[in-house]
């Protein structure tokens, strides 16, 4: 019987996943170890030296091109995470969520589905603000994609990041109507959340904090603001707060329950 291989990407970091695959089909691979760059997963790398299991899904329309972004519906975004939580959630005790953007709102939105033990929030658009809420329902049919550069201020970060150059109209509608549902979900969370923002995010307005702590049902809530840092948060010039936040948050929790 043939004997599955897997080809470790490190090497090849700076490809595109999608050229990255067809070359390992080329060279007869039949599975990838995807890679990612050091600074990346600041959070997750001190997560794991203080014991967690750590795992990221990469989300339908990702880490391809802009045009598969285009054609995910949110219901897609919503269900993927929810597969992984529940294959998590089949294997260990406690289940933590955390999501920066679009991530954010996912789980949130998860947070409202699934009994999580607590969720980290980074920098959720719930509101984008009045002109972007109002014009992208009746710009996206008309107006495919917009030049993007990524939301970051540290200078080599944002050359090792740089993430899809064009954003998908329709993929940003689809966000604000997610939003929208996870408004509606938002009082009936009951697990822990710690909420980390920045004062000076060109993409999500700093009210958004305060929006989500206040629509959130009571219970235990932590939020944190940066004032260095763009949008990205886990790998900009605060990447290291971040980490220790996320760290303490979790281990708290976990004090808590016993772990």
């Amino acid at each position: 019987m043939a004997r599955p291989i897997t080809l470790f990407t490190g090497q090849w970091a700076d490809l595109p996943l999608t050229d990255m695959a067809r070359k390992a089909g080329e060279f007869g691979y039949q599975g990838l170890e995807l890679a990612c760059w050091g600074d990346h997963f600041e959070v997750d790398k001190a997560l794991a030296d203080s014991g967690f299991f750590c795992e990221g899904p990469l989300l339908p329309g990702h880490g391809t091109r802009h045009q598969d972004l285009a054609a995910t519906p949110r219901g897609a975004w919503v269900e993927a995470v929810v597969s992984a939580f529940d294959a998590l959630a089949s294997r260990h005790a406690r289940v933590y969520v955390l999501g920066l953007s679009l991530g954010g709102l996912l789980a949130l939105s998860l947070a409202g589905r699934r009994p999580v033990a607590g969720a980290v929030v980074l920098a959720a658009p719930l509101d984008l603000g009045p002109l972007i809420r109002n014009a992208v329902p009746w710009l996206w049919p008309l107006v495919r994609s917009l030049p993007k550069t990524p939301a970051i201020f540290d200078d080599e970060a944002r050359v090792r990041h740089p993430g899809y150059d064009r954003m998908p109209m329709r993929s940003v509608n689809e966000l604000i109507r997610l939003a929208r549902e996870v408004e509606r979900a938002l009082p009936g969370v009951r697990a822990p959340v710690q909420l980390i923002f920045s004062r000076r995010d060109p993409t999500v307005p700093a009210h958004n904090a305060q929006a989500i702590l206040n629509a959130l049902a009571p219970g235990d809530r932590e939020l944190h603001w940066l004032e260095d840092s763009a949008h990205v948060l886990p790998v900009d010039r605060e990447r290291e707060l971040v980490a220790r936040r996320v760290v303490e948050f979790l281990l708290r929790l976990e004090k808590s329950a016993g772990g």
